[in-house]
């Protein structure tokens, strides 16, 4: 079932509603809402809830970054990447390290839907390319 674009539009709205002043998402405003959407339950309040899910796991992930590694950085440089992003993202970013041992050598980072990597696997692929 397609959602219609009035109802991408509420769910859209429903989220700004959500968010505090800095964009990040209050469990409050989350509970208003769903509260709010319980009392007077619009026409096809399923899909607006599935899709308003989307929105706030979206937003979420926003605020996390998945950190991969071969070897485990110090601290330093975990409290240095976490200042960057911060900074980049213009809000505060929690930082989740996962041992990935597929990388080999490197790092990668994912928040929300950016990945950057640096990694023997893409350094080495330009490589591959220019030989095959």
């Amino acid at each position: 079932m397609t959602a219609s674009s009035r109802i991408r539009e509420i769910s859209k709205k429903l989220l700004q509603f959500s968010l505090d002043e800095e964009g990040r998402v209050v469990d409050g405003k989350v509970r208003e809402v769903l509260e709010s959407l319980r009392a007077n339950p619009p026409r096809e309040h399923k899909l607006l809830l599935h899709l308003y899910l989307d929105h706030i796991k979206r937003e979420l992930s926003k605020g996390v970054a998945i950190v991969e590694f071969a070897g485990k950085p110090d601290d330093e440089a975990i409290e240095s990447l976490k200042q960057k992003l911060s900074r980049q993202y213009g809000r505060s970013i929690e930082v989740e390290l996962h041992e990935n041992p597929d990388l080999l050598i490197g790092i990668r980072v994912k928040v929300g839907d950016d990945v950057y990597e640096d990694s023997a696997a893409t350094r080495l692929r330009p490589l591959v390319r220019a030989l095959s």
